[in-house]
């Protein structure tokens, strides 16, 4: 495969006109409460986690552009049922399948293009790479989500029927993708044995993995939360809607900024500073958000950007050189998951808790929460690290 059809596969995925506006929509057109997008969140986690292992595992086995092709038809399906959708129980059913065709291509991609560097002796350029990819997709999805709040003003489910021949176009992408067949194990073990052995080796046997796992789940929470309140956090500052694609493409041309320095970043820094930088942005844009009552408080939200630019490309490429070669996809689906468990616990505790106590009150006790356990996680990181080196 060349790595450049996987970067043009990844500017397509993240082609999302609905992104910008999605909460509006939830709230204003289906009548949802904060509570009840963070539920319909967490039923879209369940939905991944629910597949999320054996996708990878299918992948592994078949191969990984079959599972592309599949996640690929079920997002088509998916944005069918959304345009469609006018309740609560229809946006639930698309957000499932939505959520099940995420699956089957997270961890297919990343373990593809991985693959295809390995078989080419550059492994090396992986995390380079990498960060090309994410960048590509943030560039797609900001310059769909600078059309979003304009064509939502024209008519609220337009973003949504735009989706369709996008996500065609995603699903012909995919069929363009080819890598080397995969190799079974030697091994005669059942497919359940196989799939408890790749779990035990990577959450007890392996202390390395095990630790780059906790640190990519509370890392990404912690940027993943404000996803779904930074939309609200704007209207309470009185941004208009029809401004909210186009800061949405801006936060998200800066986020492929960082993607692309982030290995330049990882060499200059170092992996510990780096990520210890990761875990200050947490508490600095949780705490600059929850004090800044006027509407340039959205500046803050770019901590959250510049977080997943930068932790992203660097503890995928970690998770993949400590992975068997026979199992990357697995292991990377079975990070996804406990990432997506974490969500499914937490979400809807923290929606209920905007709805209780505000969004700023919310916001100064993520603050603390997300900044205590990614420092944690990091502490079990860097001592997991020298360990294995000792």
């Amino acid at each position: 495969m060349n790595p450049r059809l996987f970067v043009a596969f990844s500017a397509l995925h993240f082609v999302l006109f609905p992104i910008p506006i999605v909460t509006l929509f939830w709230k204003d057109q289906i009548g949802m409460s904060l509570t009840d997008i963070m539920v319909l969140q967490a039923l879209f986690g369940i939905a991944v986690a629910t597949a999320q292992f054996p996708s990878g595992y299918f992948a592994d086995r078949v191969g990984y552009q079959a599972s592309l092709l599949v996640g690929a038809t079920l997002q088509l399906a998916g944005w069918l049922w959304y345009a469609r959708g006018e309740s609560f129980a229809a946006i639930a059913v698309a957000e499932v399948v939505l959520g099940v065709g995420s699956a089957f291509i997270t961890g297919a991609d990343r373990a593809l293009l991985f693959e295809s560097l390995d078989a080419a002796g550059k492994a090396g350029e992986y995390t380079r790479w990498e960060g090309r990819a994410r960048a590509a997709a943030q560039v797609g999805e900001a310059a769909s989500s600078a059309a979003g709040g304009w064509l939502y003003a024209i008519s609220p489910r337009l973003p949504f029927w735009l989706q369709i021949p996008v996500a065609s176009l995603v699903l012909m992408s995919a069929a363009t993708l080819r890598g080397r067949p995969r190799p079974l194990p030697g091994e005669r073990r059942s497919h359940l044995q196989r799939a408890l052995h790749v779990v035990r080796f990577t959450l007890w046997r392996r202390q390395r993995l095990r630790a780059a796992i906790a640190l990519s789940v509370a890392l990404g929470l912690a940027s993943f939360v404000m996803v779904w309140l930074i939309q609200p956090y704007m209207q309470g500052r009185g941004i208009p809607p029809a401004w909210f694609g186009p800061l949405w493409a801006g936060a998200h041309v800066w986020l492929a900024g960082v993607t692309l320095a982030s290995a330049g970043v990882l060499a200059a820094l170092g992996l510990r500073a780096t990520l210890l930088g990761c875990c200050v942005l947490v508490l600095v844009g949780y705490a600059g958000l929850a004090a800044t009552s006027s509407a340039w408080g959205i500046a803050f939200y770019l901590c959250f950007m510049t977080l997943r630019g930068l932790q992203g490309p660097i503890l995928s490429t970690v998770m993949l050189e400590d992975a068997p070669t026979e199992d990357r996809a697995s292991v990377l689906s079975l990070a996804a998951l406990l990432f997506r468990l974490a969500f499914v616990v937490a979400g809807p505790l923290i929606g209920a808790l905007v709805d209780r106590v505000g969004m700023e009150a919310a916001l100064a006790v993520l603050a603390a929460a997300f900044t205590a356990a990614s420092l944690g996680a990091l502490a079990v990181f860097v001592r997991a690290h020298a360990a294995a080196r000792g």
